[in-house]
This record gives structure tokens, sequence and C-alpha cells, in this order.
């Protein structure tokens, strides 16, 4: 199940030699590569099937919570509409177990209103991208990292950084909220160090947690304003010198 994270695709050409050698099924994660492209092939199209999210902060979100699944496996679209709908094949025959998971008239409908500019958002999400790589190619190389672009297909649902040094990135963090920049992280905490996980004894995935560690999410949608942008960037830049010292 390769997971299209922050909108880039993962390396599919891989995961496809590697699923067809030992006879896998592909899933996408796509829940937020809206648009996205691997190899000029859009993503949820290149495996069995392909997951998207609406949830509201997605590049394609809706009011609430809502998603969709998309396939080209005829039986398999079949089931999937089954077990969406309490696993009945007709109403009142439930031929299999299955939840409620109907999406609802009314994000249905501001998904359709919204769906038209995805393209242009698309669009200004990865100017915006290109505007913060281009700003921050400035900082100082041991101190922030900005992963590379590995598909021209990348849609930036976020724009992810690393800050290197013990405790560097949480007090870049803080110094860039004292200054009204607003960051997150995605994700603070390694799959393999989940509580939830304890009990299946996971591997150790040490570069996992070390990037989680590092990781910073600067501001970017497709309302931002490039000043906005070059606004951050500069705070970055100049707070980055001063971490971890």
């Amino acid at each position: 199940m390769p997971v299209h994270l922050y909108g880039q695709a993962a390396d599919m050409a891989a995961i496809e030699n590697v699923a067809a050698r030992h006879h896998l099924a592909i899933v996408e994660d796509c829940c937020q590569a809206h648009l996205a492209t691997a190899g000029g092939r859009p993503v949820g199209t290149i495996g069995i099937a392909g997951a998207f999210s609406f949830y509201p902060t997605k590049n394609l979100g809706a009011l609430g919570d809502g998603g969709a699944i998309v396939t080209s496996d005829r039986a398999l679209a079949e089931r999937l509409k089954r077990l969406r709908n309490g696993g009945q094949a007709d109403r009142y025959h439930h031929v299999e177990p299955g939840i409620n998971s109907r999406l609802d008239e009314m994000q249905a409908a501001v998904l359709r209103a919204r769906l038209p500019f995805l393209r242009q958002w698309t669009m200004r999400r990865r100017a915006l991208a290109a505007r913060y790589r281009a700003a921050l190619a400035a900082s100082p190389a041991d101190e922030i990292q900005v992963p590379p672009e590995l598909d021209a297909g990348h849609v930036y649902h976020l724009f992810v950084v690393q800050v290197r040094g013990a405790g560097a990135r949480d007090d870049l963090q803080a110094r860039l909220a004292a200054a009204g920049v607003e960051t997150l992280i995605h994700y603070p905490v390694a799959i393999s160090q989940q509580p939830a996980l304890a009990g299946e004894h996971p591997a150790n995935c040490p570069i996992a947690q070390r990037v989680c560690d590092a990781i910073l999410s600067l501001p970017l949608h497709p309302a931002l304003a490039d000043e906005d942008v070059d606004a951050v960037a500069t705070a970055v830049r100049k707070d980055a010198i001063k971490c971890g010292r």
C-alpha cells in the first residue's frame, strides 16, 4: 500500500516491480494526492484501487468527512459498493457484513462545486512551492533541507522541510510562532512507535523516527500570496541559523 505522501507520488515503478515478483496487488493511498501523477500516470489508476480523502483540509475537501475509492476492476467496484452500504446487494438484503460509509448529499454537492477549481488550485500550489524552493535555496545547507521534487506530478498538499540538529526543529517552530508564522508537524511519531502497535512488536525504524524529529510543514494553500511565502522563507532563513545553538 504505497502512500503518496504530501502530494508526491511514491516510486511506483519500483513498487510495481516488487509487487510483480511477489504476486501482490497494489492499493494506493491517494488521500493527499488529488491530480498527482507518477511518471505521467494519474495516481489511483496504477494499482488495483486507489483511495482518496475529501477531509476539509485536503486539496479537494468537503465540509466534513468523506472519501472515494477508484478502481477499474468491475467485481471489486461492485463489492465496495456493497460494503459501504451495510453489505447490501439490494435493499434489505445483506449478503456480507459491511459498514455505513455512504457520502451524504451535502458533502457531494460541495465537492461537485469545488471540483472545477481543483486544477487551478493545484497549479497555484505548485507555483508557491517553486517560490519556496527558490527562496530557501539560500538557506545554510546544514540547517534547512528542502526535499527534492522526485516527480513533476507533485501536487503539494503540504510543503515540508527538514531542520537538522538536535532540538533545532522545535526551536525553529517556536521562533516562527513568536514571529506570527504558524507551522505544523506532519507527523511527529513514526508508525512503528505508535502505542497501538506495541503488541505487534514492530521493527525498529530509526530513519523514520529521525525524519519525524526533523520535519516541519510551512504554510501552503492556494489563497496564500507570493509576499506571504517570501516573508515565511525570510523568517525561516533568519531563524534557522540561530536554532539548536
